[in-house]
């Protein structure tokens, strides 16, 4: 009768609900109240979904809770007539629409598709040949619409001026930077995705590391030469 999810926008959850064929009012996302702590979630899980009216009495629940080293528990119970204590304080900046689950529409599962579609003909190449002002204007774009697509965001929704961190949960973040690795061919840390960095200031990093891998290359090109010149003056000699 009933299912939560712990997700870091509602939207995850709309796509576990949509799979699943399961109904959004039988549905909770508490990620924008609990974030990743994770023995809370059972019993806040069946907290909320009694308090909001969305289990009631006689309601078989299943109750599913996963641990470190890939351990599990589950448990279906029914639910009686229980008692709640107080209510907990409500949580700073999270609106009711946050916690809401809305299907997305049947084209969701080509999201990932078309993000690779979009993103396909920006590469390390594209943007090292790119006039050197453009450059970070391509990156950004490309965070941008990986964002935005990845997210189902509109363009107004997102900025510069803001964190990856908060959009994306840790598992996104790492995805998001095997993609950044895998087009441009540089190694992207992880603190340079997480914490209060702007997308503005990772676009700046990825190209700062394009201009200066390519720069080492360049000389260690020119050492080789160099090295195999004065090898054959040696033999000449």
């Amino acid at each position: 009768n009933f299912f939560a999810f712990n997700t870091p926008t509602a939207w995850y959850a709309s796509v576990c609900a949509r799979t699943l064929g399961i109904n959004p009012e039988h549905t909770i996302n508490l990620y924008p109240r609990y974030a990743n702590i994770g023995p809370v979630f059972p019993l806040a899980n069946l907290y909320h979904a009694a308090q909001a009216g969305k289990i009631r009495e006689n309601d078989l629940v299943l109750v599913y809770s996963n641990g470190a080293a890939a351990t599990a528990a589950a448990m279906v119970m029914r639910w009686g007539d229980v008692a709640l204590g107080s209510v907990p304080a409500p949580p700073i900046r999270v609106t009711q629409e946050e916690e809401k689950i809305h299907l997305v529409g049947k084209d969701y599962l080509l999201g990932e598709a078309s993000i690779a579609v979009q993103n396909s003909d920006l590469s390390r190449e594209k943007i090292l040949n790119a006039e050197p002002d453009k450059r970070l204007e391509l990156i950004e774009n490309y965070l941008l619409d990986y964002l935005v697509n990845s997210l189902q965001l509109t363009s107004d929704q997102i900025n510069f001026q803001q964190s990856i961190s908060s959009f994306l949960d840790s598992l996104a973040v790492l995805v998001l930077r095997s993609r950044i690795e895998t087009d441009f061919q540089v190694q992207v840390p992880m603190d340079r995705l997480l914490g209060d960095t702007t997308i503005g200031q990772v676009a700046e990093f990825i190209v700062n590391q394009l201009v200066l891998t390519t720069l080492i290359s360049s000389e260690l090109v020119g050492i080789s030469d160099s090295s195999k010149g004065e090898e054959r003056e040696k033999l000449s000699f």
